[in-house]
């Protein structure tokens, strides 16, 4: 009965990475990808056999994969353990962040307003609104043209003073020279409506803002059922 074979064991020109090096990655299968970042397989099952196992598994719902736990890719293939794992899911964010930055750098955006607001942070922050199972709290900085700078990520767990401490808010914009910032997070559930809690928050920040001389435009909450900008509900 013939041995399965690694990736090393295999022909040259079967061997997903001297591909890569060669043809370059998006001449590459789904499942030579998935081969590539596997890097080593198991005893019975080499890289490129589970490569194309998962291929099989996500190739008509590709979007499906950021939310695949380790126990469920290694249950498609036992060559998924942990270290596998993480570098299919670093790869798979380092995409989204590639395709984020692609798509920031050719449009730079200038706020004129909360819809203008509401559309950026959809945009921008779609993953807390696609996966996003807990609550996440990030700034938009801006010029003072009202051009954005930059976003950062404050906190992650539910909104409260505690966890958006001004302190905490304003540093990164204060780095970033912004004269004015967009408050952001997202609710889970999925209704975007403000709550009281969410309110105070702004208040609070919105005082804070005032004394540094930064001020807060907007907060704009996120949900799978829209977004809503607490400054003109």
């Amino acid at each position: 009965m013939a041995k399965n074979l690694t990736i090393a064991e295999s022909p040259t020109q079967d061997r997903p990475r001297e591909r890569l090096m060669k043809l370059g990655a998006h001449q590459l299968r789904l499942a030579e990808l998935f081969a590539v970042l596997i890097r080593s397989g198991r005893p019975g099952e080499s890289a490129v056999q589970a490569g194309e196992r998962l291929a099989a598994a996500f190739g008509n719902d590709l979007a499906a994969l950021p939310d695949a736990s380790a126990i469920e890719l290694k249950g498609i293939s036992p060559a998924v353990a942990k270290t596998a794992y993480c570098q299919i899911m670093a790869g798979v964010e380092l995409g989204r962040r590639v395709e984020q930055a692609k798509s920031d750098a050719n449009n730079v955006r200038r706020i004129g307003g909360s819809r203008d607001a509401i559309d950026f942070c959809r945009s921008h922050f779609a993953r807390l609104v696609a996966d996003g199972h807990r609550e996440e709290f990030h700034i938009v900085c801006l010029d003072t043209k009202n051009q954005i700078i930059g976003t950062h990520q404050i906190s992650v767990g539910t909104l409260d003073a505690s966890l958006v401490h001004p302190r905490e808010v304003f540093k990164p914009a204060i780095k970033d020279s912004a004269s004015s910032v967009i408050l952001v997070h997202n609710h889970p559930s999925g209704d975007p409506t403000p709550s009281r809690e969410d309110r105070q928050v702004t208040r609070r920040l919105e005082e804070a803002g005032t004394l540094l001389g930064i001020d807060v435009l907007d907060h704009i909450v996120l949900g799978s059922q829209g977004g809503i900008s607490i400054r003109e509900g």
